[in-house]
């Protein structure tokens, strides 16, 4: 799926910020539970998609944008499979936000209108940036007024983002990356606890919390999703071999899973991707 983004990456210890232009259809408005160290600004300028932030859902649609702040475990996913999406992504360096805004520094969606507004312009303006050939000095003209616009309508500082590094340092990351790395495995709650020092209802309780979904359904969605992976790059694929490869115990499990994401059986999706390739344009 990389190479459905368009993305620029200002010159590295320069400019640091990152933009990425998305353009995507279908189910290939997916990407996987993560984190990182940059904070995130997500605006949809077309279409609409779901965001996962910390545990809660969100549907942004077109004029919508999110705020996901470091450390904060977050995944997106179509609304509907047939849906479209198009949307700017600009990550800002945490480092450089310690050093200009302050190392204790959260930021949560503006109480004004006025000010999401002024947020929203700026961020098209990071996404306008690649075709304009702006050069670097406005480029941190624009990071810098953005930073300014960021610390009046939205830092915080305290108790919320205290809470925020808390969420962001919690065990449930590494419990992420080990099913990420082992998902092929025979996986269940029970095991993975142990290997964690946590009761089953405690880690139960962790993923309701910061993932939103329970244990089970994250690891058969992520299973689900390599499955796809692998249906769209091969059509001649064994779907029962695909299945089991990818760690679902038998087909009854995989083809349940399939259609509830996407409504229709595995084989039925196969044949209306190859349909849909024959049609005329």
């Amino acid at each position: 799926m990389a190479q459905l983004y368009e993305s620029e990456v200002f010159i590295y210890n320069q400019v640091p910020v990152r933009i990425f232009n998305h353009y995507f259809d279908g189910t290939d408005i997916f990407t996987s539970l993560h984190w990182h160290r940059n904070v995130e600004f997500n605006l949809t300028t077309a279409g609409r998609i779901k965001y996962n932030v910390d545990g809660e859902n969100k549907i942004l649609s077109t004029g919508d944008f999110c705020i996901i702040n470091s450390g904060v475990l977050h995944s997106n996913h179509w609304v509907e499979p047939g849906d479209h999406f198009e949307g700017i992504c600009v990550q800002v360096s945490k480092s450089f936000i310690d050093r200009w805004i302050g190392e204790n520094v959260y930021f949560e969606y503006p109480k004004k209108e006025e000010d999401a507004e002024r947020i929203r312009r700026e961020l098209i303006k990071f996404g306008e940036y690649k075709k304009q050939g702006k050069s670097d000095i406005e480029k941190m003209e624009l990071v810098f007024d953005f930073l300014i616009m960021l610390k009046e309508s939205c830092a915080i500082t305290g108790k919320a983002s205290e809470q925020c590094k808390d969420n962001g340092d919690i065990n449930i990351k590494s419990i992420i990356n080990y099913i990420d790395e082992n998902y092929m495995e025979q996986l269940d709650l029970a095991g993975v606890s142990r290997a964690f020092n946590y009761t089953p209802a405690h880690l139960s309780r962790m993923f309701k919390e910061h993932v939103g979904k329970n244990f089970y359904q994250y690891l058969q969605n992520v299973r689900l999703m390599h499955c796809v992976d692998e249906m769209k790059e091969d059509e001649n694929v064994r779907l029962i071999e695909c299945a089991l490869n990818h760690g679902f115990p038998n087909a009854k499990s995989f083809i349940q899973t399939f259609k509830k994401s996407f409504g229709c059986t595995p084989s039925d999706w196969m044949k209306q991707g190859k349909r849909a390739e024959l049609l005329p344009e």
